[in-house]
């Protein structure tokens, strides 16, 4: 229990560290929308790792990566990138939103009793 709780607070640490930079450049005048593409698709690759190591990701957390997928710098298929960063951009989304998705499947001892329960009555 513990350990979920300490990794969901480096997880929201992790976000809030991940937002203030890219909050910073959003706001820069003139910046390159592939030098901004490329940061944020380290960024979802270093995130996925992370998050993959997590037995459970807090439902805020989870709501605030997708807010932030959602933001143009975050997507080739918003911003116009070259194949190469636009085939990164594509793997590092899918990995992020497997990752997450995973955290939501149950375990293989719940399944079981989900799946083959029969009704007591």
């Amino acid at each position: 229990m513990r350990e979920t709780v300490r990794v969901a607070i480096g997880v929201a640490v992790g976000v809030a560290a991940l937002v203030a930079p890219i909050g910073a450049r959003i706001t820069g005048i003139g910046a390159n929308n592939a030098q901004r593409v490329l940061e944020a698709t380290v960024q979802m690759e270093r995130l996925a790792t992370d998050l993959e190591h997590a037995k459970k990701i807090a439902p805020e957390t989870k709501v605030e990566i997708a807010r932030l997928t959602r933001q143009p710098w975050y997507d080739c298929n918003q911003l116009a990138c070259r194949t190469a960063l636009e085939m990164r951009n594509r793997a590092a989304r899918e990995r992020l939103q497997a990752v997450l998705a995973g955290s939501e499947a149950p375990t293989l001892l719940s399944a079981r009793h989900t799946i083959g329960a029969q009704p007591t009555h």
